[in-house]
């Protein structure tokens, strides 16, 4: 068991199986429709082909015995794999909020959840900059993107 624990800290490992998961799983949700035969499928052999070479690149560490114990986290490294963390649980309800309430709402909430998170300044004033950021930020984008560009932008699907 401790030298299963051992090959993991490897970060070569890690890399290759985590872009083999990522990989595996876009494959798996790429369509039939004329969208999905270009960019989805490269990105997906892309990524299937660059964990293939990680995967091969510690496979021969293995055999060799060279493993590197290079993935172990300090004390000083906590504060950032928390911010980290909460950044990824922000991203995550991005993509529920898009669902739920469109692009431009969703993109507000997302701009302003991430700059109040990573201001230093926690008070009201912080805040309600972020607000007016976030709100001139996306107005500016919604302009210039689907009045200059014309770019069409995902709805609500409960809204809409």
């Amino acid at each position: 068991m401790l030298r299963i624990f051992k090959l993991f800290q490897d970060s070569d490992l890690l890399t290759g199986l985590l872009l083999l998961l990522i990989a595996s799983l876009t494959y798996s949700g790429v369509g039939s429709s004329a969208k999905d035969w270009v960019f989805p499928l490269m990105a997906c052999y892309t990524l299937f082909a660059i964990s293939i070479v990680f995967l091969i690149k510690s496979f021969i560490k293995i055999i060799s015995k060279t493993i590197e114990k290079d993935l172990v986290i300090d004390r000083e490294q906590l504060p950032s794999i928390i911010n980290v963390v909460f950044f990824s649980l922000i991203v995550f309800g991005f993509l529920f909020v898009l669902f739920a309430f469109g692009f431009w709402i969703a993109s507000f909430i997302f701009l302003f959840s991430s700059i109040s998170y990573f201001n230093p300044i926690k008070n009201i004033r912080g805040y309600a900059k972020a607000f007016v950021i976030s709100l001139v930020a996306c107005a500016v984008a919604y302009v210039v993107f689907t009045h200059v560009f014309y770019v069409p932008f995902p709805e609500s699907r409960l809204f809409g």
